[in-house]
């Protein structure tokens, strides 16, 4: 049960901040770059191997909510409503695909930076 209280408390945090992202992000570049830098902070959590309520409150409740997918999507319609295809296209890939190589790029970060330190040390 405190599992769930923790990963809703930290999804209505992301709520909140979404709301405000949403309002103040006009540009799809710093909207693909919010996305890549939450999915990002999201695989270095997951690689950092926190405790198990840490890790609902930050990583599942909070980044996995702020990371705006349903935006990116929103962004994706609008261009094809207005028939630019190809961009829409683009900018979804480019969020997919950019965002799951984030992910593994904060958590293999994390890793080989920690396999290097003992390396050394």
């Amino acid at each position: 049960m405190t599992t769930m209280l923790l990963v809703a408390a930290g999804g209505g945090l992301a709520a909140l901040g979404q709301f405000v992202f949403a309002h103040a992000i006009r540009s799809r570049r710093r909207l693909s770059a919010l996305n890549l830098v939450a999915c990002a902070a999201l695989g270095l959590v997951f690689a950092l191997d926190p405790p198990d309520r840490f890790r609902s409150l930050v990583a599942v409740g909070f980044l996995a909510s702020v990371a705006p997918m349903a935006t990116v999507v929103l962004a994706t319609l609008r261009l094809t409503r207005t028939q630019q295809y190809r961009s829409a296209a683009t900018f979804f890939a480019a969020n997919v695909v950019g965002g799951v190589a984030a992910v593994m790029f904060g958590f293999l970060a994390w890793k080989s930076g920690i396999t290097l330190y003992h390396k050394i040390f």
